[in-house]
């Protein structure tokens, strides 16, 4: 778990973020726990900003589920990683883009892992569901602002497994619609929790969450 002078770090860095560049407007932060295991599922629309806005505005300490695959030099794959363990961030490399399917499922099966131990201890675990973000700057599948990607299932069956062992973790759905101007003009809305309910399909649950969020994202 990051420290706590480190999380007051964070939550410094990400109000910076959002009083330089963002007019941020929040909505539904009530729909938020204040205690207990929460996966956050938010929209990806900036690669930093999403996080600055998160990170500012959620009072409570948040961990994320990290894609590092983007790094090139393994030196400096080496040293977010080690970052990441330092913080209780578990790791995941995206299929398309790691080309050792052995080590990206071990990495996979250590994230899950990890992601459970968050939940377990009542925290809260944000994950980005369509693994890209919109604005990128190293690079997007994405080829529109309004464009949403499939969302991966990997957070449900967190939430699945989490059910199974008696974690009552509750799906938080965030969505985040942007705006460009001379500042981006950000709408930031929390849904409804959805869960505890340990009957659903992965697949029927990831589907109802990407509805939840979109919903949310939009103007």
């Amino acid at each position: 778990m990051i420290d706590k002078a480190a999380w007051r770090s964070l939550r410094a860095l990400g109000r910076a973020g959002v009083a330089k560049d963002l007019d941020l407007r929040v909505e539904g932060l009530e729909h938020l726990p204040n205690s207990g295991p929460v996966i956050l599922a938010a929209r990806h629309y900036h690669h930093l900003y999403d996080g600055c806005a998160i990170f500012a505005t959620i009072p409570r300490q948040v961990q994320v589920i990290v894609g590092l695959d983007w790094i090139e030099r393994p030196i400096a794959l080496k040293g977010m990683r080690a970052a990441c363990r330092s913080a209780g961030w578990p790791v995941v490399f995206r299929s398309n883009t790691q080309n050792d399917r052995a080590i990206r499922l071990h990495t996979l099966r250590t994230a899950i892992a990890e992601s459970l131990g968050i939940l377990r201890q009542g925290r809260i675990l944000l994950v980005f569901p369509e693994g890209y973000p919109t604005i990128d700057p190293h690079g997007s599948p994405k080829t529109t602002d309004d464009e949403f990607l499939p969302f991966h299932s990997g957070f449900a069956r967190i939430a699945i497994d989490a059910w199974a062992d008696r974690i009552p973790a509750r799906i938080v759905p965030l969505g985040f619609h942007y705006r460009r101007s001379n500042r981006w003009q950000v709408k930031m809305r929390f849904g409804e929790p959805v869960g505890p309910c340990p009957e659903v399909r992965p697949a029927v649950l990831c589907a109802e969450i990407e509805r939840r969020v979109m919903s949310l994202s939009q103007a």
